[in-house]
């Protein structure tokens, strides 16, 4: 009966399989917790942490959270300013009564972790950016693959002189991207060169900031690929401000096609992923986790797909040929392989 009382009355110190338990016993004898009648019958908290700035890509996840909230019962709770630099009593404030679950969307999993091991809930992680306990589930996109296939649409195109604008290094999904990024140019005979290649966060700012270096080179890249949506939209305007067109002077590709990426002149060319399907399955991991059903496959990849749109075209001839000239240069007496720092 102790055991009983502990979950009736939200106490933390109940294993997850104990108290999945005990709630399916309640709910077969049709049990109403007086607490919850005086409370007006509180209905479960689904608890999600995410780093303080709220992105489109953030709030397209929690929309699918909140409509998956709202069929399967279940309240959404955001907590934001979660990341790699919380304080270790942090994560104890934002658990609210109730609550039966966790979602991170946040580079930083140490506080995270110290909120699960308090709670002993199950937990959903967004978007990994490091390897995760084995009892807590991960939702992503397929990062490696679309990355490749919009670096594999730029060489269709034509384009050889290829860079790359990227996320975070901490960041599981903008290293994958990398990956596939820098796997689609071996695989068609272009040299890695990491003078065209940055990282830094997933903003429009960084986006801004980082293009001008890389475009200011005396063999620029005739095409940049960028690690998500919002660092494209800054390339693009970075571009622009030093009188390049878009896509007659620089092809740009984006990821994860976030609304604005269709308000861009010329529409972005990006990788498609599911987003709000991502927070409604989330949302729906945690709930039949918190029934005692927890997903068969506790690691989900949602498929990728490149929307191809104006902001990218072929080089133009002047610029082709100077690329062209640059790339055999690159190619005497190092046949295919790739730069210091690089593996094939």
């Amino acid at each position: 009966m102790a055991t009983v009382s502990k979950v009736l009355n939200g106490h933390r110190d109940v294993a997850a399989s104990t108290r999945a338990r005990v709630i399916r016993a309640i709910d077969s004898v049709g049990y109403r917790n007086p607490a919850a009648r005086a409370h007006a019958a509180q209905m479960p908290q689904v608890l999600v942490l995410t780093d303080g700035i709220l992105t489109v890509y953030t709030a397209t996840l929690l929309h699918g959270m909140v409509a998956a909230g709202r069929s399967q019962g279940a309240d959404v709770v955001v907590r934001f300013g979660i990341g790699p630099h919380t304080d270790d009593d942090a994560p104890e404030k934002s658990l609210p009564l109730g609550c039966i679950g966790i979602v991170a969307i946040t580079y930083g999993m140490r506080s995270i972790g110290l909120l699960e091991a308090q709670a002993n809930l199950p937990v959903v992680v967004i978007d990994p950016s490091e390897v995760q306990p084995a009892d807590w589930m991960t939702i992503g996109g397929t990062n490696w693959a679309g990355a490749k296939a919009a670096t594999e649409h730029l060489i269709g195109l034509g384009h050889r002189r290829i860079g790359w604008v990227g996320g975070p290094p901490e960041s599981e999904a903008s290293t994958d991207r990398l990956h596939g990024y820098r796997a689609a140019l071996q695989s068609a005979g272009i040299p890695l060169d990491d003078s065209i290649e940055t990282n830094g966060d997933f903003s429009v700012e960084f986006g801004r900031s980082a293009a001008p270096p890389l475009l200011g080179l005396e063999n620029r890249p005739t095409a940049l690929v960028a690690a998500n949506d919002e660092i494209a939209i800054g390339v693009i305007e970075a571009a622009r401000s030093l009188g390049l067109r878009i896509p007659e002077d620089l092809s740009v590709t984006g990821y994860d096609g976030i609304p604005q990426a269709s308000w861009t002149t010329p529409r972005l060319t990006t990788v498609f992923q599911p987003l709000a399907d991502m927070g409604r399955m989330a949302v729906r991991m945690i709930v039949e986790s918190a029934r005692g059903n927890p997903p068969e496959s506790r690691h989900i990849q949602l498929v990728t797909r490149l929307l191809v749109n104006e902001s990218t075209a072929p080089p133009s001839r002047a610029m082709s040929s100077a690329t062209a000239l640059g790339y055999r240069s690159t190619m005497d007496g190092v046949a295919l392989s790739a730069p210091a720092g690089h593996s094939s």
